[in-house]
């Protein structure tokens, strides 16, 4: 019989055991996973301003300084910290080195829960590294979001230094202060604010962490050619996320096997497809070798734009301009059959379509011999009476 202590022995054992289980069920953890590159359009900036034009504020897109123009963004983690860097167009000065500068700017946007209705346009959380020119020294502050648009701010003086003449900015995010979810979403920004009230922000497209895995949905599914045959297929680009991203161009990649995979074979506007499955013809030469074959493609894909409202900039409260993109390596999976013999072919077909052939013919046949019969009793209906006129001029002579 089990004393009371050892009741109590085996049930704290399975709580430290179950407990900390449960924990990872309700927060999830994220899955390590090694770096990924975002790529931004070059000179992309958006302006905003406190002037108006005919009772409009300026909103427009304009060159933004090189210090401050995303061109990528690198990112990767260990499963506890989001690890990111900021790749910029030209070098980023220390301090601030701009005499109408307030301050600049570099953060993350998150949305923890994929869902535009919570946190302030959809996102929850902001993580943001600032220069701030009047106190010269950075901050370093971690802002949650409420739907009710209320919001909470951590802040801490912050005592990185940036070297001179570096092209990049690094910065990274606690995953515990985001509640540690097992899938989330971000978008990266650089912003400059001067001292006549003017912003430029440069911001990339909403991305998946961990990163999502595309895959080629194809119709036909199951791609199966016999040698020398071609098939034209329609394919879409989906992901584990249950989206179809927008794909800007696709093209083979180290394509080494014998069977030949052209996109849109027929020379259509590729900006005309939108959310269409993309034309694909698949060419498996006479001469091709029996078997399955994988298929490398490379495409970029631009996922979907950031509200930058968020950020507060004036007279804005719309989406980034969506120059974005990353790159997938989808791949396509084909089957190369031998062609049967012409026996098996002429079997197979009527296998196939004898029934079908079967009925027409028998409709053919039916409808013909009638055909025939109707002739038959025209043509004799026809000798009768011309007998009948032979009788009758005979009698009236």
């Amino acid at each position: 019989m089990i004393s009371l202590e050892g009741d109590i022995l085996i049930l704290m054992f399975l709580i430290l055991i179950i407990y900390p289980l449960y924990l990872g069920h309700l927060h999830g953890n994220i899955s390590p996973f090694p770096r990924q590159v975002i790529n931004d359009g070059i000179h992309d900036g958006l302006y905003g301003s406190n002037k108006t034009i005919a009772n409009k504020k300026i909103n427009t897109i304009i060159g933004t300084n090189d210090s401050r123009d995303l061109i990528a963004v690198s990112h990767f983690s260990d499963g506890k910290n989001l690890n990111s860097t900021l790749w910029f167009v030209g070098m980023v000065s220390k301090d601030g080195d701009f005499d109408n500068l307030k301050s600049a700017s570099y953060g993350i946007l998150v949305d923890v829960d994929d869902n535009p209705f919570t946190g302030r346009l959809g996102v929850d959380y902001q993580k943001e590294i600032k220069w701030n020119t009047t106190d010269n020294f950075w901050t370093s502050s971690l802002i949650e979001y409420s739907s009710s648009g209320n919001q909470k701010i951590e802040i801490a003086t912050s005592n990185m230094t940036i070297a001179q003449n570096q092209s990049f900015f690094p910065i990274s995010l606690d995953l515990d202060s985001i509640t540690s979810p097992a899938k989330f979403r971000v978008s990266y920004y650089s912003m400059e604010v001067h001292k006549d009230s003017t912003s430029i922000i440069d911001m990339t497209n909403w991305f998946d962490v961990p990163p999502a895995q595309f895959t080629l949905s194809t119709l036909p599914k199951s791609l199966v050619l016999t040698r020398g045959e071609s098939l034209d297929i329609g394919a879409q680009l989906v992901s584990n996320r249950g989206s179809s991203p927008q794909v800007l161009n696709i093209d083979n990649e180290n394509n080494n096997s014998h069977v030949l995979v052209k996109f849109n074979p027929n020379g259509v506007n590729f900006s005309s497809f939108g959310i269409a499955p993309l034309p694909f013809r698949i060419t498996a030469p006479s001469n091709a070798q029996v078997g399955q074959y994988t298929i490398p493609l490379l495409a970029n894909v631009s996922l979907e734009m950031t509200p930058i409202g968020i950020l507060g900039i004036m007279g804005t409260n719309t989406s980034s301009t969506g120059n974005g993109y990353i790159t997938v390596r989808p791949n396509l999976t084909v089957s190369v059959i031998e062609r049967p013999p012409f026996g098996q072919e002429f079997r197979d077909f009527w296998t196939t379509y004898g029934q079908v052939i079967s009925l027409f013919g028998a409709g053919f046949a039916g409808g013909f011999s009638t055909h025939i019969m109707d002739r038959i009793k025209e043509s004799r209906e026809e000798k009768r009476k011309r007998r009948e006129s032979t009788i009758n001029k005979e009698q009236s002579q």
